[in-house]
């Protein structure tokens, strides 16, 4: 069963996290991922370690995704040996298992929430569906999307707007959030976040609770 999570304190940490992404200037990996990382009180790195990430550009000039990773505090110079291919367990082994979050509801939010943000860093907003979407923690957020919206069809409006999470006997976890994308075709979604116990997370869209047509097209 899904435990609901207080919608003032998600819309809360929503605008934290968009001051954040307006920011001006850009420090150095360690620094913005730290920063980022503040905004989520629930959300720990592993004493003794840091949270850090690498950037790559390809020689026709294509500025890649972050690779986000766990070091040691005392050491900016070491990085994790990079396949070319992502892999799970490399994820888990140079990421996720350094990676703590409070096991409450709130925090199972927290991270879920903070996993997709810092994945998102530095992606350009043409690029990322994530950075172009809003979550949706209200019901006055929810009913501003609908009212906008040129055409709002199999509206199916939620008994509850804020986030909630499930934790299962195998020691992983479930948390769902509403969010509002106006790319391709506009919808508000569930998103669904899964947690595994080696902390590893995955995302997967959900329920459509409001089809709103045609969106944007870059």
């Amino acid at each position: 069963m899904f435990e609901r999570i207080a919608s003032d304190a998600a819309v809360d940490l929503l605008a934290r996290v968009v001051d954040f992404r307006e920011r001006d200037g850009r420090p150095e990996p360690a620094e913005e991922a730290a920063a980022l990382l503040s905004l989520f009180p629930d959300v720990h790195v592993r004493d003794g370690y840091l949270l850090d990430f690498s950037q790559e550009t390809t020689a026709t000039g294509i500025i890649q995704p972050i690779r986000p990773y766990v070091r040691p505090a005392s050491d900016d110079s070491w990085v994790p040996l990079f396949d070319e291919e992502i892999q799970r367990d490399d994820l888990v082994e140079q990421l996720y298992q350094y990676l703590e979050y409070d096991k409450t509801p709130q925090g199972l939010f927290e991270y879920a929430f903070f996993v997709i943000e810092l994945w998102s860093l530095r992606l350009s907003r043409h690029a990322a569906d994530w950075l172009e979407s809003t979550p949706i923690f209200d019901a006055t957020a929810f009913d501003a999307v609908v009212a906008q919206a040129d055409k709002a069809t199999e509206v199916k409006r939620p008994e509850y707007f804020g986030p909630q999470a499930r934790f299962d006997d195998d020691g992983g976890a479930r948390l769902r959030f509403l969010v509002h994308t106006p790319m391709g075709w506009e919808r508000i979604y569930y998103l669904e976040s899964l947690v595994f116990s080696d902390g590893f997370v995955e995302q997967e869209a959900g329920e459509i609770v409001a089809d709103l047509g045609s969106g944007l097209v870059f």
